[in-house]
């Protein structure tokens, strides 16, 4: 146990048997299905991970179902990636400087003299730099703090419960430490994977398998987000019911 996570069970789960593993596999065609497709297949990968989530806060243990329910996944997945857009929009704002700076930067290239470039160029480098000094500190409370606001909506079953500030902060609150746990095996977890997805590219005869991989990759990351948060969630309220029992 890791601040209430259940890391044997919470790991395992995606493929711990052969029904798991084919609803897993089911999900890797889906994640594949958005490198070809836009954004949509990432819907279902969202929505059916919060249902997983779901059980957790139901108090059962994660575990694969059924793909048999696409419409209602679809949407759960939409609410959970509008909640996320909102949620992020800062870090979306400050990012699109950069963007515009790093598409404009080689047409100016072309276009200008030196001395022009000479005076662009550190105008350049300040904005970035500005935006990353800005970004780092913003970016890793809203990474700890989005996911929690998603089960808030999940355990609602409500857009507008991402709204009620003041209802999911008292339970991020109440469990802080576990959504940051539950933050550092997500990325924990990428990263190790995103190793060993380099080194097989690194190898010639096993690069082929990558086209397989990284939608497994992007499935199994996205279970484990909202699995982990799930439990660090309903931890939270189990504390603060507790607490509101104690006052």
């Amino acid at each position: 146990m890791l601040f209430g996570i259940d890391l044997n069970q919470l790991l395992l789960f995606p493929v711990k048997d052969e029904e798991a593993r084919k609803h897993f596999l089911i999900g890797c065609l889906v994640a594949l299905a958005g490198f070809i497709v836009p954004i949509l297949p990432y819907f279902l990968i969202y929505g059916y991970a919060i249902r997983i989530a779901k059980q957790v806060l139901n108090n059962e243990s994660p575990h694969m179902i059924a793909w048999d329910d696409w419409e209602g996944i679809f949407k759960d997945g939409a609410k959970m990636f509008g909640i996320r857009i909102i949620y992020t929009l800062p870090m979306l704002i400050l990012i699109a400087p950069v963007f515009f700076f790093m598409i404009a930067m080689p047409i100016l290239g072309n276009t200008l003299s030196d001395s022009q470039l000479n005076t662009i160029f550190p105008i350049f480098m300040l904005v970035i730099f500005g935006c990353m000094c800005l970004l780092i500190p913003i970016s890793l409370p809203l990474a700890v703090i989005t996911p929690a606001v998603e089960l808030y909506v999940a355990d609602k079953d409500e857009f507008a419960a991402g709204f009620r500030v003041r209802e999911w902060w008292a339970i991020f609150r109440a469990n802080i430490s576990g959504f940051i746990a539950a933050l550092a095996i997500y990325y924990s977890i990428s990263m190790i994977l995103g190793i060993a997805i380099q080194i097989v590219g690194a190898t010639f005869i096993f690069a082929c398998l990558l086209p397989f991989l990284f939608p497994a990759m992007i499935m199994y990351t996205a279970l484990i987000m909202y699995a982990s948060t799930a439990q660090a969630y309903k931890s939270g309220k189990e504390k603060l019911a507790q607490m509101e029992v104690n006052a």
